[in-house]
Formats: structure tokens, C-alpha cells, sequence
């Protein structure tokens, strides 16, 4: 049977061999790893929506492309090229009148489709120039503003991340920050699922001996299934009720998944971290962290559970500890990138058999990305990853 295709309009992007966008094919596959990019046809995060008021711009970039975010007067978000093509002003420094983005400098008005509506001069008895910046897709869920780097007509296809329990009425209580980490978004990748690195943090966590219990890599999605013997400390009748896999024992356990390019790890069915890259270039990234907690189960009443509400209570409390741990982890990831940065060619050895499987799968993705680029289509199997909802 021939293989179904799909031809799509594609953005500028620079694919030569000398551009740091393309993923050489000389190297180890670390150090392609390394070098490679993130597909630009999927959902990125750009701001949290409380960030993006109405009214305001924000600027953000994305793989060395900047891009302005604003929130147009009904609300809605939208994200255009920053750049004003008259002289080239940042458009992000500009103002907001109605869904209108006005350039700082001539006051050029661009609509939420990027085309040149008005100029705030005199248009000395010409027509209004046919100008237009290109338009980013831009969407708004679980308290993110999304955009889409790629082609647009991807974005229809391609659907958001689903987070259980993230929300509706059955949501557990939450709380969000973001980081950015002067590190290739690999390295990131791996800190995050890769918890050999667990010595880094002490007695931060709760886990003592932690060993990788399980794997699976399949298409795009890969999962480990961590298991952790809890510390028995002062702080351990504190910690095992959240962290303990059954009551009265004291084993954890932490599922994680990378469906490319979103991470998730659920500790015991009651708490899941999500955590989704902006990589903003070759050695910066910035990462969208949104944590959910399960309300405990109340006491003798049947497995009924405390209400989301006072469960919420503790978010500030819990906050500042799961910062501190990702400040811990940037450190790391940060000193990696100055030695990878210092040495790209030499080996190291490593034990974990899935980072093999993480630094394959952002070589493949990429240099889809790149072929796509250069041909405008999507084979049956890339289409059938390209709009399968990820379930984080």
C-alpha cells in the first residue's frame, strides 16, 4: 500500500551543514545529541497565561527565532515575528489596541494574522504597503499560552499534551514555575529522567537506594519505571505519606515519560511533575513545570479524599522544597554544558541503557524536522505520531 503524505507550508529555517541547527552526522551520538534541535511542528510554552496580561507583549524565542506574544483586549493570545519589517524594531516593545499589535517606533498596526493594517504617519498620498510578519499559532491551557514554531498547518493536527488530573472538577491541587537553565535541552532531558542523580540532591528527597526497575522505547514515547527504598530519617513520618507506594510500607515508586517532546514522572499514583522544554538555543532552555498533588485520603472514611481546596493550602509550603531541588539539578546541568561546551569530542561512559534511547530519539526527531523541511511531507508513519494525543 502506498504511504499516505502530507504537503504543508514550511517556515524559513536555515538547514545548511555550517548552521547550527543541523545536527551533524559526524560524532558520537552524544555529541549529535548535542547538537540537534527540537522539531518545530509541535506545542511549545511561551509564557504562563497570569505572565501574558491583556493588553501586554512579552517576548520569548525559540530556537534563535524571537517571537512576540501579546493578549489582544478579548482576551485572546496570539504571537507574531518580532520584528517590524519597516526598520526592524523588536515588535514586543510595541503597544496593544484592540487584537492590533502597534510597533513602538511608526506606530505600523499588524493583526493577529500578522498583516500591515495602519501606519500612525502620513502616508504621503501612497497606498498602505502589502506587509505582513509571519504568524505563530497560539493556544491557552492548563495556565500555559502555547504556540507553534512550525508549519501551520501542522498546528490543526497536532494536539496538546493531556495531563490527567491537571483539570475539571476532579483536578488536584497544583503549582507552576519556570526555570531556564544555560544548558542544550538534552542535557535537560536527561537530569529530568535519568534519577542516577539522586546523590546530587541529599537529603532533599526522600529516597535512599533507587534502582530503574523497568523501560520501554517505542516510537516516540519512552518510560522508566523507577523503584526508591525510602529513608527512614526525622523526616520520614513526614515524607513516607506522600512518597510511600502502600500504606505501612516503605518502597516508592516514580513512573516517568518522554513523549517527544513533553516529560512527565508520577511518584505513586499521587504526585505528577510535568515539565515541558522551550529551547530557546544550542545552550540555553527554559522549562515549564506544572505539579499536581493528590489530596490525601482522609482517615477511616472509606477512601474518600480531603477537598482539592485544603489540599492547595500546602502548595506554598511544598513550592519552595521543589524549587530548591530544580535549582540543585540546574547547577549540574549548567557545569555539564561548560565541559561538553570546553570537550564535545570526548567519551564518557555511561550505564544507564535508556539515555542511548533519549539521545536517538532527538537525533531522529530533528533530522525528520530537517528532511520535512526540505521536502514538505510527512510519511504515514511521522503523520500518525504528528497527531497522536500524547497522554502525559
Amino acid at each position: 500500500m502506498r504511504a499516505a503524505f502530507f504537503v504543508a507550508t514550511l517556515p524559513p529555517v536555515d538547514v545548511s551543514p555550517e548552521s547550527t541547527h543541523h545536527a551533524a552526522r559526524e560524532g558520537s551520538l552524544a555529541e549529535r545529541a548535542r547538537r540537534a534541535g527540537m522539531s518545530f511542528n509541535h506545542w511549545y510554552p511561551a509564557a504562563f497565561s497570569h505572565e501574558l496580561r491583556r493588553g501586554k507583549t512579552l517576548a520569548v524565542t525559540f530556537w534563535g527565532e524571537p517571537i512576540a506574544l501579546y493578549r489582544a483586549d478579548d482576551g485572546s493570545p496570539h504571537a507574531l515575528e518580532d520584528r517590524c519589517p519597516h526598520r526592524g524594531i523588536k515588535l514586543s516593545h510595541g503597544s496593544v489596541e484592540g487584537c492590533r499589535l502597534v510597533c513602538l517606533y511608526h506606530g505600523w498596526s499588524f493583526d493577529p494574522a500578522g498583516k500591515l493594517v495602519e501606519m500612525k504617519h502620513d502616508t504621503f498620498g501612497k497606498k498602505l504597503p502589502t506587509v505582513t510578519v509571519r504568524r505563530y499559532p497560539a493556544r491557552e491551557r492548563y495556565g500555559i499560552v502555547w504556540i507553534f514554531p512550525g508549519a501551520a498547518e501542522l498546528a490543526a493536527l497536532t494536539p496538546l499534551p493531556e495531563i490527567p488530573f491537571a483539570e475539571g472538577p476532579d483536578a488536584w491541587a497544583s503549582l507552576s514555575f519556570a526555570y531556564t537553565w544555560q544548558a542544550h535541552h538534552s542535557m535537560v532531558i536527561d537530569n529530568l529522567c535519568n534519577l542516577t542523580h539522586l546523590w546530587v540532591h541529599g537529603r532533599w528527597v526522600p529516597y535512599g537506594e533507587t534502582v530503574l526497575a523497568a523501560h520501554t522505547a517505542e516510537q516516540d514515547r519512552l518510560t522508566l519505571r523507577w523503584d526508591h527504598e525510602l529513608r527512614r530519617d526525622l523526616l520520614h513520618p513526614f515524607t513516607a505519606p506522600f512518597f510511600r507506594s502502600e500504606p505501612g510500607g516503605n518502597r516508592s515508586e516514580t513512573f516517568m515519560i518522554y513523549d517527544y517532546p513533553y516529560q512527565s514522572a508520577l511518584s505513586n499514583r499521587r504526585v505528577r511533575s510535568t515539565n515541558f522544554m522551550l529551547p530557546i538555543d544550542a545552550s540555553r532552555t527554559k522549562v515549564f513545570s506544572l505539579q499536581l498533588w493528590q489530596p490525601l485520603a482522609i482517615p477511616f472514611a472509606g477512601g474518600r479524599r480531603w477537598p482539592r481546596q485544603l489540599a492547595a493550602l500546602a502548595m506554598p509550603f511544598i513550592r519552595p522544597i521543589t524549587m530548591e531541588i530544580f535549582r540543585q539539578d540546574g547547577f549540574t546541568v549548567e557545569e555539564e554544558q561548560v565541559a561538553w561546551t570546553a570537550q564535545p569530542a570526548r567519551p564518557f561512559p555511561e550505564l544507564n541503557p535508556m539515555v542511548k534511547h533519549f539521545n536517538q530519539l532527538g537525533v531522529r526527531k530533528w533530522e525528520q524536522y530537517v528532511a520535512y523541511r526540505a521536502s514538505g511531507t510527512l510519511g504515514e508513519a511521522e503523520r500518525a505520531e504528528q497527531t497522536r494525543v500524547k497522554v502525559l
